[in-house]
């Protein structure tokens, strides 16, 4: 089972879901969902997807999420009941890289930022390999990430910027490339109709992105930077992002293909 990240909360994905609507909308287009669907969402966290994937199916689909974290789950539970689409919504308790579902099951799946918060014993190809077994043949599978190298931040030092988003590249995320890995890791798996995308996310508070207090503790705790330029860091950031001038961007990538 994978172990969940303590800082990524319910909370934490459900602000982070405001910002990439339009990376979960093209994802859903890449499905090519027609009423009477089964689909299957993996890492599905607390519903923010299996909810609108049911209203897309509509009463005669079906959709089941699975995660390793069960908290998570039942707050997913809880929010299929409140949107009245308990009936064709499961959310199961599982490992993604063996999952509990017969082979050919589903007409789609997807998986969103899920890579890049897998542990290093986790093989990205053994998952996406999952992915496609648990399809139908002609099946559409969809997976979207984020490229954490291509962060940018508005800042005054860009040296220091550079360090320390790199290093979250690198050290606070498991795989803060998996975004850019997708298109080779999509093109070796064997699917057909390959297509790749990049689709640019813009923050423009502070508190829409890891890189306030989260960064800047395990910044201070991996002696990457001293505990002056952090406050420096963390007081100009704080103080663009009161006066509406804080700017933040990063690329998500979406790939998907179709089972031959």
């Amino acid at each position: 089972m994978t172990t969940p990240d303590p800082r990524v909360t319910a909370e934490y994905l459900k602000k982070a879901a405001e910002l990439t609507r339009q990376v979960k909308q093209r994802t859903y287009d890449l499905m090519h969902i027609l009423p009477g669907a089964h689909l299957l969402d993996v890492g599905c966290g607390p519903g923010i997807d299996t909810i609108p994937l049911a209203k897309l199916v509509g009463g005669d689909g079906s959709v089941v999420g699975i995660d390793s974290d069960r908290e998570m789950l039942a707050q997913a539970d809880a929010a299929a009941r409140e949107n009245g689409v308990q009936q064709n919504v499961q959310h199961r308790h599982g490992d993604v890289s063996g999952m509990p579902f017969e082979d050919g099951l589903f007409d789609a799946c997807r998986a969103e930022r899920l890579l890049q918060v897998l542990p290093d014993n986790y093989d990205p190809k053994a998952v996406l390999a999952e992915m496609i077994r648990v399809v139908k043949r002609s099946g559409r599978v969809v997976i979207a990430d984020s490229d954490w190298a291509t962060a940018s931040v508005d800042f005054s030092d860009p040296m220091l910027e550079r360090r320390l988003l790199t290093f979250f590249a690198d050290e606070v995320r498991p795989n803060g490339y998996a975004g850019r890995q997708l298109y080779g890791l999509v093109r070796r798996s064997g699917l057909s109709d390959v297509t790749c995308e990049v689709i640019p996310i813009v923050q423009t508070q502070l508190s829409q992105t890891p890189f306030g207090n989260w960064l800047r503790e395990e910044a201070l705790k991996a002696g990457i930077a001293s505990e002056d330029e952090l406050n420096t860091w963390r007081d100009e950031l704080e103080k663009r992002s009161e006066k509406n001038e804080f700017f933040c961007s990063v690329n998500m990538v979406v790939a998907a293909g179709k089972k031959p």
